[in-house]
């Protein structure tokens, strides 16, 4: 029986799990909590420019984090984050939605693809600038994809895709399994490639 998103808040634990990045650091990788908004407001706030102009947000700041909050259980979003259990610090924040716009929709169909929302899902990480290059995005991606499969999803799209000239997100996304479909003009008029992965 598939998951539902009332079912993660109701019971966080089927959605949480334990992890050792390569540093010998202990993270905790769970779904946001209401009580989170401090936790977020430093993440984002810490984020810089460079990682800002990949994790595209309209603001990085405590309102922000708020609005996640906000959401959990309201919408078609799951959001977690990667919480260093002696720090206490959010290392990364990874993003799903359960539904397909009709952007998406309307490119993968250029492409042939038919997405559909009762079987694919879009994902979309951010790791902490500290925390880059240093393994936690092949720590975490067994969780993203598990979470995925809990929730009955076939495939996995990239939330707004990988800008093409972010050639280390890139490899990494396609040393895990996903498989370039096609680009467009993304944000900025920028070339963005759309990958995909089959859970």
């Amino acid at each position: 029986m598939p998951l539902s998103l009332s079912d993660g808040e109701k019971n966080p634990q089927v959605l949480t799990f334990k992890s050792t990045l390569p540093s010998g650091e202990e993270v905790v990788f769970r779904p946001i909590e209401a009580v989170d908004v401090k936790l977020l407001t430093e993440f984002l706030e810490g984020l810089s420019e460079q990682t800002r102009d990949f994790y595209i947000l309209d603001s990085y700041d405590s309102a922000k984090a708020q609005e996640f909050c906000d959401a959990i259980n309201k919408y078609d979003k799951l959001r977690f984050v990667a919480i260093n259990t002696s720090t206490k610090k959010v290392v990364a924040l990874v993003e799903y939605s359960f539904d397909i716009p009709e952007g998406d929709t309307k490119r993968f169909l250029g492409y042939g693809i038919t997405l559909n929302s009762k079987t694919d899902c879009r994902m979309g990480p951010c790791i902490a600038d500290d925390y880059q290059k240093k393994g936690v995005g092949s720590v975490l991606f067994p969780h993203i994809v598990d979470i995925a499969r809990k929730f009955n999803k076939e495939r996995i799209i990239l939330w707004g895709g990988v800008f093409e000239d972010n050639k280390k997100a890139i490899t990494f996304y396609s040393k895990n399994g996903f498989k370039k479909v096609g680009s467009f003009k993304g944000t900025k008029d920028a070339s963005t490639l759309d990958m995909m992965r089959e859970v």
